[in-house]
């Protein structure tokens, strides 16, 4: 690879090294102001798999500090483009197409998050039931609800620009990997848990994660016998501060919160009245490095740091074991993003493949082409990876996903980016 800066790249180089092999963890670490709160370590044993690959706890977050601020061009560094072989355009050729910044919000970003907030708040109220009345039927229809969440929230990746990072409600939502100590930390305090109690915990105390540590247990086998009245107080408060925080996405792109104007119209008004995108350029150019972001990140940090160190607590969605389909929903919010469309919500616009199209159309097949075999390479991995990365047989597949993502990643890096940037 010829890029100089990756997620990985950062992901070691920020001290989130891997323990050689201890299964404890020491004292856990308030948060920082940058960071999304601490993954630290407690004195608590974590699970083993197998006597070589177990999941062992890293010091500091897996994203550069809280959630998945590593993509897009607010949440990590700017990815450099290799310029070699690159269309040169005329000038009447460089974007500039309004048409397709504007679709990418109102074509994908709303709609994306406009069905996150259903299922947050279908997941807010699939918790209460089951709190109210635990029974393995109301158990599954929580953990069934979680999983339907999940999925809007990982097909939004190639976006987590604007308030996502800046407002850090990507961290408030899916700050990861988690150490469930910080969990254990809460269920052990003596605090009344509130959701204003829960509300002001560190990021790695709520959300996608913390819910899932409650719901599934750590290996996405809890029995219903196992569930405490603290945990059950706990999930009573974290389901409506989910919710409500998934709602301030959505809300801070459409009407805007905080005092913040709404960043829908700092999207759709680049090189107007846009305080953020002084061009149309630069908004494509966020677009592209939204893609870049979630390719990265999937195929170096979320594939690739967990099968180089056989770590299973590297992988996100572990305590639902179903990481498989976060990864398979991270390529469709490439893909989404570059056809300008939410194939789950039926809405399409216009997006950045007409502008690539237009100008190299070999480029755009040869992009859908590595789309498609990077998705087919995911969908080959067995499953549940949470225990077959264990399994050096599965081995080569989870190879040759990690390439096949990063391939892709060099055709936008190498030759898409280069183009919104002229």
């Amino acid at each position: 690879m010829n890029t100089r800066y990756r997620a990985v790249d950062l992901f070691l180089a920020t001290g989130l090294m891997v323990a050689a092999a201890p299964t404890t963890m020491g004292a856990a670490a308030a948060p920082d102001a940058t960071s999304g709160g601490s993954h630290g370590s407690a004195d608590a044993t974590l699970m083993s798999q197998s006597p070589i690959c177990r999941p062992v706890a890293v010091d500091g977050g897996g994203e550069g500090g809280g959630g998945e601020g590593g993509e897009g061009g607010e949440g990590g560094a700017v990815l450099p483009a290799e310029t070699a072989d690159v269309v040169v355009l005329a000038p009447e050729q460089q974007f500039s197409d309004r048409e397709i910044i504007t679709d990418f919000v109102d074509a994908l970003v709303v709609p994306n998050y406009e069905q996150l907030t259903q299922r947050s708040g279908d997941l807010a109220e699939a918790i209460a039931v089951f709190v109210e009345n635990p029974t393995e039927d109301t158990l599954t229809a929580g953990r069934q609800a979680w999983l339907a969440a999940r999925r809007p929230w990982e097909q939004s990746e190639a976006f987590a620009f604007g308030p996502a990072a800046s407002l850090r409600l990507d961290a408030e939502l899916d700050d990861w990997p988690l150490n469930e100590i910080d969990v254990l930390a809460v269920l052990e305090s003596e605090n009344r848990l509130t959701p204003e109690y829960v509300a002001s915990l560190q990021t790695s105390q709520k959300g996608f994660h913390a819910i899932a540590f409650l719901l599934f247990g750590t290996d996405a086998d809890k029995p219903l016998d196992d569930f405490t009245e603290r945990e059950l107080e706990y999930l009573a408060a974290i389901g409506p501060v989910f919710d409500q925080t998934a709602n301030a996405l959505l809300l801070s792109w459409t009407e805007g919160i905080d005092g913040f104007p709404a960043y829908r119209d700092e999207f759709v008004e680049a090189g107007e009245d846009s305080g953020a995108y002084l061009t149309v350029q630069a908004a494509g150019e966020e677009i592209v490095q939204g893609i870049l972001g979630i390719l990265d990140e999937l195929g170096n940090v979320k594939i690739g740091a967990a099968l180089e160190t056989q770590n299973p607590f590297l992988l996100e969605a572990r305590f639902a074991q179903s990481s498989l389909q976060d990864f398979e929903d991270n390529l469709v919010s490439a893909q989404n993003a570059y056809l300008g469309e939410f194939t789950a919500g039926g809405t399409r616009g216009q997006g950045l493949q007409a502008f690539v199209a237009a100008v190299d159309p070999a480029l755009d097949t040869q992009i859908q082409a590595q789309m498609q075999t990077a998705q087919q390479a995911v969908a080959a991995i067995p499953g549940p990876i949470e225990v077959t990365l264990c399994d050096p047989s599965a081995h080569p597949q989870i190879a040759t996903a990690k390439a096949s993502i990063l391939t892709l990643f060099e055709t936008f890096e190498q030759q898409v980016l280069p183009l919104v940037q002229q």
